[in-house]
């Protein structure tokens, strides 16, 4: 993955511009030495290789870097000069590529954003599901997620063959190209198919609660009343009751947190890639 650098504080920006010479009224150059040798650098064709000489005109700035967050709106969207901001180049040539900014306050890029590599992909589904096991509430939101995740593996399978089958069809014949790209489908099709047979574990009752959601008002000792100067009154805190919503489970009966700390154990397979 690129390498994200984090700078303190944005600068103006300045058209670079040639430095004049007074003496000839032309831009000024200077000789590229060969550092091995110390003699002037020259072309194949032995002429001397000379460097134009630059300077910032600070009567031309130039416009403020774009943060690429998605909605960002911050500034309009605009790195300031004196914010806090990080970019990155990911290489998209021999040369390198283009330079991407984002605010400091936002998420740094992740590597399906900045990479199509079927690495990259498959990095990103297994964070969506991630994602997705944080806020699952039931086995079958783990089971839909699964399904997901199979059907954007399956997606790029089919990418693959279709690479393959372009291959074949451009020179009449089968490849060692194409038998990769082959191969490579298969494996991701298998992988796939591997998704709806993972072994789900059941919900694990809240231990605090014992399963009822509820558990008993500490202000009250589970009386639903408070006394105080004139008598008893019913308790604010759990509204005269005698028991509030556990908080371990979300007032649900089920410890949620424990269970997706289970699946995340268990339900490994989307972190398995076979290629």
């Amino acid at each position: 993955m690129a390498r994200i650098t984090r700078v303190a504080k944005a600068q103006q920006r300045y058209e670079t511009v040639p430095v004049i010479d007074p003496e000839t009224g032309e831009p000024k150059r200077t000789p590229v030495i060969n550092k091995r040798t110390g003699e002037q650098k020259t072309t194949k064709r032995g002429t001397p290789v000379f460097m134009s000489v630059t300077q910032l005109d600070k009567t031309k700035p130039k416009a403020n870097l774009r943060c690429d967050f998605p909605g960002c709106d911050i500034d309009g969207g605009e790195i300031l000069p004196g914010s806090a901001y990080m970019h990155v180049s990911p290489k998209s040539g021999p040369y390198g590529g283009v330079q991407r900014n984002r605010h400091q306050v936002h998420p740094a890029w992740q590597q399906w954003d900045l990479s199509n590599s079927l690495s990259a992909q498959l990095a990103r589904i297994a964070h969506d599901f991630s994602e997705a096991i944080d806020t699952a509430e039931s086995p079958d939101d783990v089971t839909t997620a699964l399904g997901e995740a199979a059907a954007s593996v399956e997606e790029i399978a089919d990418q693959k063959q279709e690479s393959a089958d372009n291959i074949e069809e451009g020179f009449g014949h089968a490849t060692s190209s194409s038998e990769e790209l082959t191969e490579t489908a298969d494996q991701l099709r298998d992988w796939a198919g591997e998704f709806e047979s993972a072994d789900v574990p059941e919900m694990t009752e809240c231990e605090e609660c014992s399963g009822d959601g509820k558990v008993e008002c500490e202000t009250c000792e589970g009386s639903g009343e408070v006394e105080d100067e004139v008598g008893d009154k019913p308790c604010d805190d759990c509204e005269g009751a005698g028991d509030n919503e556990c908080s371990n489970c979300d007032g649900t009966g089920e410890d949620l947190e424990a269970w997706r700390e289970e699946v995340r154990d268990n339900v490994t397979i989307v972190d398995e890639s076979p290629v």
